[in-house]
């Protein structure tokens, strides 16, 4: 029978420092559900809370928007939304215009995650010009 590999996991230490948070934040996230170490949960005071790769992918993205200025409501509501979605997170392109939170759900559409979804078309007028004027030649 192979042996079980450990999962690779990182301590609060680690992932403070990575992330740009403090312990306390960190704490205070997983505390309210925000983002929580999957690796293993704080069970008491004193006890580990060890963070995969994911989690710090997930903090970071969460550090990032914190800078922008986006209160911790709206980031909240965010990663509900993102969460819900079938995509690895890693398959996400995330930005804010300091007011909402968007990804791509591919090149051409942009979803608003905090607008239940709500989808933006991307129309690149650049390829639409290229495309009408091979058309136009094609017809001659």
């Amino acid at each position: 029978m192979p042996r079980r590999r450990k999962p690779v996991s990182f301590r609060i230490s680690e992932v403070a420092r990575v992330v740009g948070a403090t312990h306390n934040q960190l704490a205070y996230w997983d505390k309210t559900g925000l983002v929580s170490p999957s690796v293993k949960s704080a069970s008491g005071r004193g006890s580990r809370r060890l963070y995969s790769v994911e989690d710090i992918f997930e903090l970071k993205i969460l550090t990032k928007l914190l800078d922008s200025s986006l209160p911790l409501q709206r980031i909240r509501s965010s990663f509900r939304f993102i969460r819900g979605q079938s995509k690895a997170l890693a398959s996400f392109v995330v930005f804010t215009d300091g007011k909402t939170v968007y990804f791509y759900e591919d090149y051409n559409v942009l979803v608003d995650t905090l607008q239940e979804g709500q989808t933006v078309l991307r129309i690149a007028v650049q390829d639409l010009i290229s495309e009408v004027q091979a058309r136009l030649t094609d017809k001659r």
